[in-house]
C-alpha cells in the first residue's frame, strides 16, 4: 500500500461524520505484487516445459530419420531370400519393409532409379547380385564392430573370446645331421671330463661313435676311459671295432698294442702290429721291431729296422737295432758295418755307445780269428 492511500485512510477515520459524497472514499488498490507473482512463475514454467517438449520432439525426429536410413540385417536377408525364390516378386508399397527401405538402399538392388515423389504402388525386385549383398553385409559388420567396441563385453562373451584360438602354432620337423648330433655329444663329453664325471663322459663318447663310428680320436678316448675303470676287454673291443672299420689306422693299432703290452700280452700286441699299413709312422715301425726282437722273431725285426733306416737314416738307434738283428742272424760282416754306422750317427746314449764299441771289438776279434 502506498503512502497516499495510507494518508487518505487516516483522514477518513478522523472525520467519520462528514458525508461520504463530499469526501473521497477509500480506494481499493489491489496488491499488484501478490496478484502477478504466481501467474508470472506459472508462465515461466509453461514456457520451459514447451521448450523441453519441442527439443525432445526434434531429437526423436532426427533419431527416427537416422534409424530409417539404416537397413536392418533381417530386412536385407528377407529381400535376398525373396529374390532367390522368384525373379519377379512384387512388394507392396504400404508393407512394413517399404517404409524402411530408403531410395539410397534400393538403388543398390534396383537397376532402375525410383523417383520418391512419383506414386508407385508396387516395386519390382530384380535378381540381386552377390556383390551387392556382400557390400551391405560388410557395412553392417562394420557397424556391429563399432558397437561392440563401445559396449563392454559380458562375462559370457569374454569367456568365449578367451576360448577362441588366437594363433595357430605350426610345428615343423627339422632333421638334424649325424655330424651335428656327434658334435653335441663331444661337447657333453668334454664338459664331463672337465668336471671329472667319467661315467657321463663314457656315455657321451658312446653317443659320438653311434653317429660317427669312424671318429678315431673319440674311440681312443673312450678306450682309455674304459681301461681306467679296468674294463680291459671292453676297451680292447672298442679299439678292435675301429680297426675293422679302417685296417690302415695306425693310431688304433698302436693304442691296442700299447694296451696289450701293459697287460703283458706281447704276442697279441705284435700280432696287431704285424700288418704294416700304408703310411706307417716311425713309432709304429719302432714298436713293431722292438716287439719282434723281444720275441726273437728276426724276420719281422729285420723288416722293421730296414724300413726305419730308410725312413730316418740320421738316427743311430735304428742302425743299432738292425746291427743286433744281423749279429743274431750270424751275419758278422753286416753286423760290424752296421755297428760302425750307428756309432757315428747321432741318437745313441752313452750306455748305447759303450755297448756298440764292445760289440765292434768283439766282432773284429771274431773276424780276425776267422
Amino acid at each position: 500500500m502506498s503512502a497516499t492511500n495510507k494518508a487518505l485512510l487516516n483522514i477518513t477515520k478522523q472525520y467519520p461524520d462528514i458525508e461520504k459524497k463530499k469526501y473521497l472514499s477509500q480506494a481499493d488498490v489491489p496488491n499488484i505484487e501478490s496478484k502477478f507473482k504466481a501467474p508470472f512463475f506459472f508462465a515461466v514454467g509453461v514456457v520451459s516445459s514447451l521448450c523441453l517438449i519441442g527439443w525432445a520432439t526434434l531429437s526423436n525426429t532426427s533419431n527416427a530419420i537416422n534409424n530409417e536410413r539404416q537397413v536392418p540385417e533381417e530386412i536385407v536377408e528377407d529381400v535376398v531370400e525373396r529374390s532367390e525364390h522368384s525373379e519377379n516378386t512384387y512388394l507392396p508399397v504400404n508393407s512394413p519393409t517399404s517404409k524402411i527401405i530408403t531410395p539410397e538402399v534400393s538403388r543398390i538392388y534396383l537397376n532402375e532409379s525410383i523417383d520418391e515423389k512419383s506414386p508407385i504402388h508396387h516395386i519390382k525386385l530384380p535378381k540381386i547380385e552377390e556383390n551387392a549383398v556382400r557390400v551391405v553385409n560388410s557395412n553392417i559388420t562394420q557397424t556391429k564392430a563399432k558397437e561392440a567396441s563401445i559396449v563392454p563385453e559380458t562375462p559370457r562373451q569374454h569367456a568365449i573370446n578367451q576360448t577362441e584360438p588366437q594363433e595357430q602354432l605350426h610345428v615343423e620337423e627339422v632333421e638334424v645331421l649325424p655330424s651335428e648330433l656327434a658334435q653335441r655329444n663331444r661337447e657333453v663329453a668334454k664338459k664331463a671330463l672337465d668336471n671329472s664325471d667319467f661315467s657321463s663322459a663314457i656315455k657321451a663318447y658312446y653317443g659320438v661313435l653311434k653317429y660317427q663310428p669312424k671318429d678315431e680320436d673319440s674311440r681312443k678316448k673312450l678306450a682309455a676311459l674304459l681301461y681306467g675303470k679296468r674294463e680291459i676287454q671292453e676297451s680292447a673291443a672298442i679299439l678292435q671295432q675301429g680297426i675293422k672299420l679302417n685296417k690302415d689306422s695306425v693310431d688304433l693299432r698302436l693304442a691296442l698294442a700299447s694296451l696289450l703290452q701293459k697287460e703283458e700280452q706281447l704276442e697279441a700286441a705284435l700280432s696287431v702290429l704285424e700288418y704294416i699299413p700304408l703310411g706307417a709312422s716311425v713309432d709304429y715301425l719302432a714298436t713293431r721291431g722292438g716287439l719282434a726282437q723281444k720275441l726273437k722273431l728276426m724276420d719281422l725285426a729285420e723288416e722293421s729296422y730296414k724300413m726305419l733306416v730308410a725312413k730316418d737314416p740320421d738316427n743311430g738307434r735304428w742302425w743299432l737295432g738292425l746291427a743286433i738283428v744281423y749279429e743274431r742272424n750270424a751275419q758278422v760282416e753286416k753286423a760290424l758295418k752296421t755297428y760302425k754306422k750307428g756309432l757315428v750317427t747321432p741318437g745313441l746314449s752313452r750306455s748305447s755307445q759303450v755297448f756298440v764299441r764292445d760289440r765292434i771289438k768283439l766282432l773284429e776279434t771274431m773276424e780276425g780269428n776267422e
